[in-house]
């Protein structure tokens, strides 16, 4: 608790309006509201006045080592080191806040070396180092990947990490999956749809090149190539640089 919020205790505890204390200590009203405004400290007389009237001890109301520095310093200077305590002050609220939010990140294990495509593919390993990123959600996942290409813009961007929970078979038809067609050693995230004569492999992203073709056109992949699921997209997101937060 600060010395104006004590202070305005203390004066309330006792019955005392401002008017009526300032009156008692022979200021005007407006030079004791600025300490319950915590624009000033009062002066030693003033302050040993206050103990008085109200009863308290000035180590309550202060509980600070600070005060006799305070007290020598002109009124210029008082003005100064208020400001000043209050720009440190509301600096630690900052560094506080900062602090909360970044214990309350969660962190995800994401692929380092092999990137999951939403492009023309690339490789994908069963064995694959991890890096640790950190979002602000929690997810349910297995094993988070990043990202490359914009076939599947505007839902998943390039640069952001999948969130891949392990399962063979998409739940329904055109489910975002996480797709490793071993014949040629690349994985995709596609939608996907398991036919009987293999599997289709739609894009999100429906734009067109300068003759009018898709740029990402349905991939069909024959069940003879040993295309397998890795697992549903059940998240995507741009990780939290957390070294910049500070």
């Amino acid at each position: 608790m600060y010395f104006s919020e004590r202070l305005k205790k203390a004066r309330k505890s006792k019955g005392y309006t401002q008017e009526e204390l300032a009156h008692k200590l022979g200021i005007s009203k407006q030079a004791y509201r600025k300490y319950e405004q915590s624009l000033g400290l009062p002066r030693e007389n003033i302050l040993n006045q206050i103990c008085d009237i109200l009863e308290v001890d000035s180590h309550y109301l202060l509980n600070t080592e600070i005060l006799p520095y305070y007290q020598k310093l002109s009124e210029s200077h008082q003005v100064e080191a208020v400001e000043f305590t209050k720009s440190k002050l509301e600096e630690q609220d900052n560094e506080n806040k900062i602090i909360n939010f970044r214990n309350s990140l969660i962190p995800y294990k994401a692929a380092t070396e092999h990137a999951l495509s939403a492009g023309l593919g690339e490789g994908y390993t069963d064995n694959i180092e991890t890096t640790t990123v950190y979002w602000d959600k929690k997810v349910d996942y297995d094993i988070g990947i990043p990202i490359k290409g914009d076939s599947m813009e505007p839902d998943y961007q390039s640069g952001q990490i999948a969130l891949i929970k392990y399962q063979s078979y998409p739940d329904h038809d055109g489910e975002v999956c996480a797709v490793d067609n071993v014949s040629v050693g690349n994985a995709f995230i596609k939608c996907v749809t398991c036919q009987e004569d293999g599997m289709l492999l739609e894009s999100l992203n429906v734009e067109v090149n300068q003759y009018g073709e898709r740029k990402f056109p349905d991939k069909k992949i024959s069940w003879e190539d040993n295309p397998r699921i890795i697992g549903k997209v059940v998240a995507a997101f741009t990780p939290i640089e957390i070294n910049n937060i500070f």
